[in-house]
Formats: C-alpha cells, sequence, structure tokens
C-alpha cells in the first residue's frame, strides 16, 4: 500500500531553493529520500540529510511531526537526537504542499540557528535517558527541592515511599516518592520539602545516591550507557562502598537497589536521574592496592568499574515550581493561610480548586458525612462510602498536591453549634474572633444564613468571602466581610429570581436542597474563583459581586460589581 504519491513529493522538494535531491523519494516502509542543504548563507559546507516521512504524513504522529531530517554527525549539536534526526516542530496543515515547505524551512532554521550561530537556549533540556523496565516492571521516582545543597562526591542513602502500583506503556509500574537524602560522610539527613503529611509516612524501601555535579551524559545530552563512561565521576569511597555492599550482602543477593545521580542543572538546580542494580551484580570489582612501587599492599583493596550496561529507571522532578508550573493562583492565595467553613457541593470545589491551583494551607470545618447522594454535586467518591466529609476531603487534597498542609480548623465538629451558642458572650465571642483571625482568608461555603449572620457580627480582621448560589444555580453571591449578611440577604430576597419552591425534596424526612448539578455549580464557582483571584492579583478593592445566567437558554454569564 502507497500512502504518498512519491512523484509529487519529488516535484515539490525539488522545488526548495536551499535543497537539492540526492536519492529521490521512493515508497518503502517509508517514504525515504535523501537530500543536500546548500546555499544559505553562513554555511560553508553542504549538509546531507536522509529524510523519512511517516505515512500519516502531513498530519502528525502524536505530538511529533511525522518527518524526519537525519544526520548522525550533526549528534554534538542541540536539538538533535540520538538516532541523528533535527528536532523540529511546525504548525499544523492538512495541505502536503505547505506542510513540506514549513518542515523544510525549520530544518534551514535550525542549522542557521544552532549549526552556524551556534546557540544556546535560555531555557533548559534534560538529558535523554532511554528508560527502560526491570524485571518487566517500571519503576518511577519522583523528588523535590531539598533546603541544603550537595557538594560534588556527596554520597549515602535514600529514603523512599511507595506511592502506588499502575499501568504505564501498558506495563506495570510502581511509583516511588523520594523522603530524604541521609550523607554517610560527613553525617547529615536531608528532607525533601513535600508537606508533612508525606514526610509522616513510613519509609518503605530506601536506594543510594551519590551527587555527582557534573552532567552524566555524551554531549551533555545523551545519558551515558555503559558504567565505565562514569569512572571520572564516582568517588573512590562511592565505589569502595559499593564493593562493600556486595560483599556483606551475600544473603541477598536477588534484591536490587536504585542508585540516584545527581548533577546540577541551571542556577545550581538539582536533578536527579536513577538506575537499577541488583545486589549481586554491581557494577565493580575489587583489585589489590599497589604502592607506590607498584607492589602489592597486604589486605588492602581498591574498586574499580566494570564494562556494564546501566539501566536506567524513571525519575521525575515534581518540585513545586513544576508541580505548578502551568499554571497557579497568586501568590497572596497561594501563600494564605486559608480557612473553609462548609466544605459540601460548593465548598468542597474551591478546595480542591484551590489546592490544584498551588494553594499551600488549608483548614477545613465541617459537622456534616457525606452520603452517596452528595457524591454526584461535590468533590468527594463514590468508591469511599459512607465518610465524614472533612475526612476524605483531606485525603483527596493531599492526593492532589504534596506541599498543601491540610487541617481541622479547632472544635472542627461542633464549630457551628457553639459559635451560635456562644456568641452574645463577649468572652467567647473574642476567642472565635482571635481563632478566625489567625487566617488570612475565609471562605464561608457553609450556606448556613443563621452561620453567616453570626460570623458578620464578629470583629475580624481576616478576609472573609461568602460564597452562595440560588436555587437551579443561575446566580453565586460573592459577598465581601463586612455586611456580608444583610448584602447577601438583599440579593436573595428582593433582586435575584430564586425560586425557593422548585426544591429537591428527597423521599424520606431529609432537608430539601436546591436544584443544580455539578457543571451548574462548578461553571459558577469556577468564575468566581477567577475573579477572586484578579482581586488579590491586581490589588483590587474587595468589592462584593454577582454572577448570573442572561437566560435559561443562553450559557453568557453577567457579572455585577458593587
Amino acid at each position: 500500500m502507497e500512502f504518498h504519491n512519491v512523484s509529487e513529493i519529488n516535484e515539490l522538494v525539488s522545488k526548495i531553493p536551499f535543497v537539492k535531491i540526492i536519492d529521490e523519494f521512493k515508497n518503502e516502509v517509508f517514504t525515504k529520500g535523501k537530500i543536500l542543504v546548500h546555499n544559505i548563507e553562513g554555511l560553508n559546507e553542504n549538509l546531507e540529510f536522509e529524510v523519512i516521512i511517516l505515512p500519516q504524513y502531513p498530519l502528525k504522529s502524536h505530538d511529533s511531526e511525522a518527518i524526519k531530517f537525519i544526520n548522525k554527525d550533526l549528534i554534538p549539536y542541540k536539538h538533535v537526537m540520538g538516532d541523528g534526526a533535527i528536532c523540529i516542530h511546525t504548525l499544523h496543515s492538512p495541505n502536503l504542499k505547505q506542510k513540506l515547505n514549513a518542515d523544510f524551512e525549520s530544518l534551514k532554521n535550525w542549522i542557521i540557528k544552532y549549526y552556524i550561530n551556534k546557540e544556546n537556549d535560555t531555557h533548559y533540556e534534560h538529558i535523554i535517558i532511554d528508560e527502560q523496565p526491570f524485571n518487566d516492571i517500571y519503576y518511577s521516582y519522583q523528588f523535590t527541592d531539598v533546603k541544603d545543597s550537595f557538594t560534588k562526591g556527596d554520597f549515602g542513602q535514600v529514603e523512599l515511599i511507595h506511592l502506588n502500583n499502575g499501568i504505564y506503556k501498558k506495563k506495570r509500574i510502581s511509583n516511588y516518592l523520594i523522603k530524604s537524602f541521609q550523607s554517610y560522610n560527613p553525617r547529615k539527613k536531608r528532607e525533601c520539602n513535600w508537606s508533612d503529611y508525606y514526610l509522616k509516612l513510613n519509609t518503605t524501601n530506601s536506594g543510594l545516591f551519590v551527587f555527582l555535579k557534573d552532567v552524566p551524559a555524551l554531549h551533555n545530552r545523551f545519558a551515558f550507557t555503559n558504567w565505565l563512561e562514569l569512572e571520572k565521576y564516582l568517588p573512590n569511597e562511592f565505589l569502595k562502598f559499593l564493593n562493600d555492599c556486595q560483599k556483606n550482602n551475600t544473603k541477598h543477593n536477588n534484591t536490587f537497589l536504585p542508585i540516584f545521580f545527581g548533577y546540577n542543572t541551571i542556577d545550581s538546580e538539582i536533578h536527579w536521574i536513577a538506575t537499577l542494580i541488583k545486589l549481586n551484580e554491581l557494577p565493580t570489582i575489587g583489585i589489590p592496592a599497589k604502592d607506590s612501587n607498584g607492589i602489592k599492599i597486604k589486605g588492602k583493596w581498591n574498586s574499580k568499574l566494570i564494562d556494564k550496561k546501566i539501566e536506567w529507571a524513571i525519575t521525575r522532578n515534581s518540585s513545586y515550581k513544576y508541580l505548578f508550573g502551568r499554571g497557579t493562583f497568586c501568590n497572596e492565595i497561594t501563600n494564605a493561610k486559608i480557612l473553609i467553613i462548609g466544605v459540601g457541593a460548593i465548598g468542597s470545589l474551591v478546595a480542591k480548586t484551590l489546592v490544584k491551583c498551588g494553594a499551600k494551607d488549608i483548614s477545613l470545618i465541617d459537622f456534616d458525612v457525606k452520603e452517596p447522594e452528595n457524591v454526584c454535586r461535590s468533590e468527594y467518591e463514590f468508591q469511599n462510602g459512607l465518610y465524614d466529609k472533612t475526612f476524605e476531603l483531606m485525603d483527596i487534597l493531599r492526593k492532589n498536591s504534596p506541599f498543601v498542609e491540610v487541617k481541622f480548623h479547632n472544635n472542627n465538629e461542633y464549630f457551628e453549634s457553639y459559635i451560635k451558642v456562644l456568641h452574645k458572650d463577649k468572652s467567647e465571642r473574642k476567642s472565635y474572633e482571635q481563632s478566625l483571625n489567625q487566617f488570612d482568608i475565609i471562605f464561608n461555603c457553609s450556606a448556613d444564613n443563621d452561620l453567616m449572620y453570626v460570623l458578620d457580627q464578629l470583629k475580624l480582621n481576616t478576609d472573609l468571602i461568602n460564597l452562595s448560589i440560588t436555587n437551579h444555580a443561575y446566580d453565586l453571591v460573592c459577598a465581601i466581610y463586612p455586611n456580608i449578611y444583610k448584602f447577601v440577604q438583599n440579593q436573595f430576597i428582593n433582586v435575584l429570581d430564586n425560586d425557593v419552591d422548585d426544591l429537591y425534596k428527597p423521599t424520606g424526612c431529609w432537608s430539601p436542597t436546591f436544584k443544580a448539578s455539578y457543571n451548574d455549580i462548578n461553571l459558577l464557582v469556577q468564575f468566581a474563583l477567577k475573579e477572586i483571584n484578579l482581586i488579590y492579583k491586581e490589588n483590587r478593592n474587595k468589592a462584593n459581586f454577582t454572577l448570573s445566567f442572561e437566560s435559561e437558554n443562553n450559557l453568557n454569564i453577567k457579572m455585577t460589581k458593587y
């Protein structure tokens, strides 16, 4: 089966001014040909490329271009893969002529930028590693920053936490978190900057680390494939330690361990890569030590690396800036100490969104239990069954971020009852004011008018934000302390069309609730959170606002600010 009209390809390529066809394109397994690139200003010699065109061309192959320009002599240059293929990216076009012209123009731009001008990129490109399964299972290790730096040659033990098992590239994968680095000489422990929840998890496995400082890669891009290539990188003390490990663990010969190599990237940032190896197959041998005259020293041995393939595991930098690098809320929110009162449909969504957007410190208050019918409108999960809302939400938030500290607020279960009873007592009211003023931002998502009334009576220095939704989720009201109670009541009673009769009334003696889907609630809450983030980011006046669908069948959302 022929996927391309090679006559058309040969004709189109021959018209590109800086290209000469050496071997015409032919249909084989792929469409292949050879070209010569010339007539580019600054190019002192012609460059020859093998061109391979995949069957889906001009469409892409997943996220990659379906055309390859290959010259293995160019591997030392930037943005060239291990097989000599130039790394190019062009815009989409289903038109063969347009796509060929764009891709060849991209090749020309690469030649000018990286071959002729030898430019360096301002961003860092990680070295290329051939990650492979070990004993038919993939192993992955996630790491983050530590407070203290490492010195060249530093080595020791790594504490690991097993996260879970899953499927990766159709094979089993076992996922781990690096908990800490324990240097041997001098003795020093560096804990990773995860949240307390993760740091308090039990260590399940261990490995070794050595900080190389220099990049263990050919041309600074292709990770070494043989242990002998690491000979100039690994300190003799570490090699001796490896050799001793093998001698002292003969009963555990089939046990394997990961060995992590650290190196500096940019701005002294540290990246870790890992190899897996069995204790009885360590890449070292002991050789007799000799004095200056070449005579063996009795009882003294040196360790030497042997010719052995490096089997690379998977490592990922999951530090805060990488985990949330694709979008966070502003620092005024992510660094804030946040309290969420009421974690039902609105509150659970607010909590999860804040955590997904980088929030680091969240406390929760809710007395209620998650029932099965709560799942469809909130962030809770069916498989957990009946569950205290705060407990389940804490678990969900921690699974979404290893950097968030999630806690109960004091008197979590009885907060709502006690504050309503005691708020008129001056001493107790002051106690509640002090308790709430320790937070930077409080979201009241309880939908409890009585509680909103009581909170509005307190003297608060914090930002108290009240979020309420009308029946059918046609409107959302955001009120910011002070005077939240009067504003919200006026909106619900006099301004907004809030049908209080058409409620969901379940079988049994349960309280009726407003009608709205997860989609309805989510749409308004996310819009509101975006506006709240902009208020803090742009240091705007913290004013009340409402969000309303302009009509039942229209998705236009109108914002009214007060």
